[in-house]
């Protein structure tokens, strides 16, 4: 812990999270635009965001590239964020799982750079799945504990709680229709990916929000 202190003392973590978001921002932005130029059928009723990592025109390169940045960059955010919250209260070791699970989400973020949706590879498409499990259930996870430590822990606004936790019944949504789908061989509704993109970018807000809490309050 000691070293954590020195480390953020110097470096606010913060900083990488706004790194982590800047980076996923351009990344899928920028893989969108080129999918888009070569098919315009592409959207967020009909595809899944990871659809980007196996598309035409080098907007796989570009998406699969932001995707490890991004979860590279995540790391040392939730690595401090749980060391934040851990501060303001230092008897709720539920922070530590909270980070874990940040921390589970972030490698399978990187994971998922490297293992595409590539239905023309095997292999790769299977790992995908399994690590976008990963991303998603570490989400999952990381928002309902930070939730509840934010919830519980006077000085953090009610707001950032209740932005996580409505999130993760958002993810929980998710998971849970995906699973029923797939599992019954059931074809994707339209529902089921706009609710991965409205999850996506309530993830960038409860990023964003986190950030500027913890810097406003360094």
């Amino acid at each position: 812990m000691e070293k954590l202190d020195k480390f953020y003392e110097k470096i606010n973590g913060s900083y990488f999270g706004i790194i982590a978001f800047i980076t996923a921002a351009i990344s899928i932005t920028a893989a969108q635009m080129l999918y888009l130029a070569i098919d315009p059928s592409f959207s967020i009723s009909t595809n899944f965001i990871s659809d980007l990592g196996a598309g035409p025109n080098n907007s796989d390169i570009i998406f699969n590239i932001g995707m490890i940045l991004t979860g590279v960059f995540l790391i040392p955010y939730f690595i401090y964020l749980g060391w934040y919250l851990k501060k303001k209260d230092k008897n709720l070791n539920l922070v530590i799982k909270g980070m874990i699970a940040g921390l589970i989400a972030s490698i399978g973020l990187v994971l998922i750079g490297f293992f595409p949706l590539d239905p023309n590879n095997l292999f790769s498409y299977n790992m995908h799945i399994i690590t976008a499990g990963i991303l998603f259930y570490g989400l999952l996870f990381m928002l309902l504990i930070y939730g509840f430590s934010e919830y519980i822990i006077p000085e953090v606004p009610i707001s950032l709680s209740i932005l996580s936790f409505v999130i993760a019944i958002l993810f929980g949504a998710f998971i849970t229709i995906v699973i029923i789908q797939y599992s019954t061989a059931t074809p994707f509704e339209a529902y089921t990916y706009i609710i991965e993109w409205i999850g996506l970018y309530a993830t960038g807000v409860w990023t964003i929000s986190h950030i500027y809490y913890t810097l406003k309050n360094k």
